[in-house]
């Protein structure tokens, strides 16, 4: 089965081929084009200037996937696309056309909820991973963990209270001025950093209710900087700042994991699955590799490219959905809830 997968709910624009075999999803190609130069002066994503470059991206991405298969359209048996959640404006771009080539072409079409993509991003390396399974998806917009029967069921077992740390990463980086995106830009300062500067203390809830919060970590970075204003212009190559970058990324490291031996206990799992943009951090991937080790969990973290958003991981997830049969009314959902599992 060849899939065409599309992605466009925030501020990638991204198209992929992927054949399903029976040994699991093989990525023919993949094709994604960043706004990180059109967000970076404003320190995050603008939605209507994300929408509007989906728009002028959308058929080039297609084209380019397709022509890095080496296929056409009258190959395809699918088009797997994001319908939400998301930014509804750059959520239509991508939506809106692959029904249009659905519909021209006469291919089976699949809307595919985001996080359900971000799961089957694993399965291009573990196909063969043994359920349940742990999975925590975190990235600028989602901080959630949830257990997953399948690759394709999803039930929340808990969640960020407030801000998702990949926005904890941006906005420290913009409070040292490192630059835009953050993630990439703390982990580099962080790996080069020779200590740890001050740790900074985890969040604890008055209800006792197993949950995250990064909003509190914003603000004591916030609080460091004022106390010393130096680092908000020193730049990446300064001890302090990567000092400062490493404490941060250690902090948000062990408090994601922190809940993962306790509930992998609670409900059987065998296996870890950590995926979203956030993913990419290499602290998190080696943290989460002990923690794996010591609980006995297989573990399944995507490849960098494959935890960003991309249309790989939605052409994997839509091989595994039912073709919608009348797929011209739906719409996309910013907000779209979570019908398989959960």
């Amino acid at each position: 089965m060849l899939v065409l997968g599309l992605e466009s709910s925030c501020d990638d624009c991204s198209a992929a081929v992927v054949e399903e075999t029976l040994a699991g999803p093989v990525l023919r190609s993949l094709v994604r084009e960043s706004q990180d130069a059109i967000h970076g002066p404003f320190g995050g994503v603008v939605p209507e200037l994300a929408a509007r470059e989906h728009l002028l991206q959308a058929r080039a991405v297609m084209a380019g996937a397709l022509v890095g298969a080496g296929v056409g359209l009258d190959d395809l048996d699918r088009i797997a696309v994001t319908r939400g959640p998301g930014l509804v404006g750059s959520l239509l771009a991508t939506f809106s056309a692959s029904k249009a080539v659905a519909w021209r072409a006469g291919i089976p079409w699949v809307g595919v909820h985001h996080l359900l993509g971000h799961l089957n991003a694993a399965r291009f390396a573990a196909p063969a991973l043994p359920f349940p399974a742990l999975v925590l998806l975190v990235s600028g917009g989602h901080t959630h963990l949830y257990l997953a029967k399948d690759w394709t069921s999803l039930s929340l077992l808990q969640k960020t209270r407030d801000d998702a740390a990949g926005e904890a990463f941006d906005k420290a980086a913009r409070m040292l001025d490192l630059g835009y995106p953050g993630g990439p830009l703390v982990d580099a300062a962080a790996r080069a950093a020779s200590r740890a500067g001050e740790p900074f203390t985890p969040p604890k809830f008055r209800d006792g209710k197993p949950s995250w919060s990064f909003s509190g970590l914003k603000t004591a970075v916030k609080l460091r900087v004022e106390r010393n204003p130096r680092l908000a212009s020193a730049g990446a190559q300064d001890p302090d700042v990567q000092g400062l970058c490493r404490s941060l990324q250690e902090a948000i490291s062990a408090w994601l994991l922190k809940p993962i031996p306790a509930l992998a206990e609670e409900h059987g799992a065998r296996s870890l699955v950590i995926s979203g943009g956030v993913a990419c951090n290499s602290r998190l991937r080696t943290e989460a590799a002990l923690v794996a080790a010591r609980t006995g969990l297989a573990l399944a973290i995507p490849e960098p490219r494959l935890c960003t958003d991309n249309g790989a991981m939605i052409a994997a997830a839509g091989a595994l959905l039912e073709p919608d049969p009348d797929p011209w009314p739906r719409n996309a959902d910013a907000d779209l809830k979570l019908e398989l599992g959960g």
